[in-house]
């Protein structure tokens, strides 16, 4: 099977979880049994990011100005099956069967939160859902909400789960992880929350339920903010404006950008993940956690309670007294040795063997048709 896949829109700046499935994606097909060509369409200014393959072949372009020279090279390579795994990533009118990921509809749930808001994403969706001849997501949450809020049927959507990168497979030496921990001077009990600052990432009710604690419980759980922001950012402003203005300096670490290399120790060090999203397709932090053993308390919103299943303590993350009550909660040894081994069980169930085996799996129902 001859399959192109359209990263023409991949980011060079970020390496997010978006990013991250794409790569490993790539990769484990690559790698299996399956009789393919991968032809990876992609700017040439974009850094070679994807490993040097018998099965992967890029196609590079200089610039965008016309999509003529996109259509040309898909009937050049004479695919049998053109591939978008990014958002707005989409063409009309490919002559070959079309799949698309669709990772969730933010901008149906919460139009504020994205920019364009509901209007301006329904009528892009529009132009293209229905010349999909099939459409993967992320989770079944996401499979409903496709659905109902883009009209795709049901029959078209397959749900295919991701997994965590693949540095969070193996715990990092004793030496590495206390490395890691002196670079950020952090205490040797914390919580952990990794997020982009996002509106619906709800940093603030999760600040606010760290106040709750400190002022009302008399309770003080040390807090590590980790995610690349630019200054600019009005979530990371309001964030830094909280601590200073509560006096939170000493009790929540915002690290930043931290390099991937290092994200497991921060995991296997911590006392527990706190994940008070608002709204999450998937959620690759949770599956992070699970391969670290990681105790977890979450939001009951969106995929998470289907991603976490009955490995965590849920919360209502719009409601700051209960997020503090629950992460107290963890603050018991007995309930965090239950969930780190629930997390570990839990670990099994994601793989990028079986996302790339199940993604293969709808590309030849797509071809045969």
């Amino acid at each position: 099977m001859r399959i192109g896949i359209n990263l023409l829109n991949l980011s060079q700046d970020r390496f997010g979880g978006v990013e991250q499935y794409i790569t490993h994606l790539i990769g484990h097909m690559a790698d299996s049994r399956e009789n393919l060509t991968l032809f990876l369409f992609l700017k040439r200014k974009l850094k070679n990011i994807f490993p040097q393959h018998e099965k992967i072949k890029t196609i590079q372009f200089r610039k965008l100005m016309d999509s003529a020279d996109v259509y040309d090279a898909i009937k050049n390579c004479k695919l049998d099956l053109w591939f978008c795994p990014l958002h707005r990533s989409y063409l009309p009118s490919v002559p070959v069967p079309t799949v698309a990921t669709i990772h969730d509809v933010l901008h149906t749930e919460y139009p504020d939160f994205v920019p364009g808001g509901l209007e301006e994403n329904n009528r892009y969706y529009e132009q293209y859902t229905a010349s999909f001849d099939a459409v993967i997501t992320v989770s079944d949450f996401s499979k409903g909400a496709i659905a109902r809020q883009l009209s795709i049927p049901e029959r078209k959507i397959h749900v295919i789960h991701l997994n965590a990168p693949a540095i969070f497979d193996q715990a990092p030496a004793k030496n590495t992880m206390k490395g890691v921990i002196q670079k950020y001077q952090l205490p040797e009990t914390y919580a952990i929350y990794p997020s982009s600052y996002n509106p619906h990432k709800n940093h603030l009710n999760l600040l606010k339920a760290i106040l709750i604690l400190r002022e009302k419980y008399n309770t003080t759980i040390p807090l590590v903010l980790t995610g690349y922001a630019d200054k600019s950012n009005r979530v990371y402003q309001s964030v830094l404006q909280f601590i200073r203005e509560r006096s939170l300096e000493k009790q929540v670490w915002v690290l930043g950008y931290v390099p991937p290399e290092e994200m497991p120790s921060l995991y296997w060090n911590s006392s527990f993940l706190v994940f008070p999203s608002l709204y999450e397709g998937f959620g690759i932090p949770l599956v992070e956690a699970f391969k670290t053993k990681t105790p977890i308390v979450c939001s009951n919103k969106g995929s998470i309670p289907e991603i976490t299943d009955n490995a965590g303590l849920y919360f209502n993350p719009e409601n700051p007294e209960e997020i503090a009550l629950k992460m107290m909660e963890l603050l018991n040894p007995l309930i965090r040795k239950q969930l780190s081994e629930k997390s570990s069980l839990r670990s099994r169930h994601f793989s990028w063997k079986k996302t790339a085996a199940e993604t293969m799996k709808v590309f030849r129902g797509v071809t045969r048709n």
